[in-house]
């Protein structure tokens, strides 16, 4: 492949085979190989996503100096918007880091030679019906009471454990190949649904009828003027008791790492809606998410 040119495949049989073109041609001992799975972040078409920046990075990066994949890269691609971390209980289907999806993706992953492991997982298992029926009919709370209601669901708990499911499983298959996920950063559009125009759908903008809010509608018993401040709980919640808590286990410690993305995006003119940012949010996300990638790839390929 040229310089910094990677490709993304999402379909099995196109990944094998290109996979295999590249072995005969004998340039997978430069190429990074990187299996992907994962949400919104990773998956939505409203804009060029955090997964998109990495895959095709603009063309101005490179002379910015911006680290992009030496030798590019093969990705493939398994992440779907709107998926859950742990079990979903209103749709169990959307829901990645279940025994049944988990043996899916392992027994495919196992059957090649990835290099790294890319996660975007957990925060849509934090909002929409799940604050709706974690916060109930309560009404006056403080972002801080509320909070506690979350953490006294246990639902950290239960991400974390839908996490270590598949860090058992991908370790037992690879053994020594690093997986690297990443916190979400701070809302700023709190209550905001996207603008769906055909300029950032095309088309299907005019079938969809809505993007979000997730959030908002789902948080008014708690004071106006402390929602924001609990979004900010929510999302330093999901850090301290998913991410950091993983990281610091002995089983993963050699393996699982993430990439804090907390306060990158500080303007709300760097956000879509609620969840997601922009297309210019997610490329300052990608130049932080990047460079963490890079280091965890062998050095012949970075």
């Amino acid at each position: 492949m040229p310089p910094s040119q990677s490709v993304a495949l999402p379909l099995r049989g196109q990944f094998r085979a290109l996979y295999q073109q590249l072995k005969h041609a004998g340039v997978l001992a430069r190429t990074p190989v990187v299996f992907c799975e994962g949400d919104s972040w990773f998956s939505t078409p409203l804009a060029m996503n955090l997964l998109d920046w990495i895959v095709s990075p603009a063309p101005d990066d490179e002379a910015r100096g911006v680290p992009l994949l030496g030798n590019g890269g093969l990705f493939f691609r398994a992440e779907h918007s709107g998926d859950h971390a742990s079990r979903n209980p209103d749709d169990p289907k959307r829901s990645m880091f279940v025994r049944d999806n988990i043996d899916d993706l392992i027994g495919w992953y196992s059957k090649f030679d990835f290099d790294l492991i890319l996660l975007s997982a957990g925060g849509n298992d934090f909002v929409d019906s799940f604050l709706k029926r974690t916060l109930g009919n309560r009404t006056g709370l403080s972002a801080q009471a509320a909070f506690q209601l979350v953490l006294d669901s246990g639902k950290y708990e239960t991400v974390r454990k839908a996490y270590a499911l598949f860090l058992q499983a991908a370790i037992a298959a690879r053994p020594g190949v690093p997986v690297l996920a990443h916190s979400y950063d701070y809302p700023r559009l709190i209550g905001q649904p996207g603008a769906l125009t055909p300029g950032n759908l095309g088309v299907a903008a005019l079938l969809k009828k809505s993007v979000g809010p997730w959030i908002g509608p789902n948080i008014l018993g708690i004071v106006e003027a402390e929602r924001p401040k609990f979004a900010r709980l929510l999302i330093d919640g999901f850090e301290q008791n998913v991410l950091r808590t993983l990281k610091a286990d002995p089983r993963f410690a050699a393996t699982f790492d993430y990439v804090d993305l907390r306060g990158t995006l500080t303007q709300p003119a760097q956000w879509f809606d609620e969840m997601h940012p922009t297309e210019a949010g997610f490329h300052a996300l990608a130049t932080k998410f990047r460079g963490a990638m890079l280091a965890k790839l062998p050095a012949a390929k970075r």
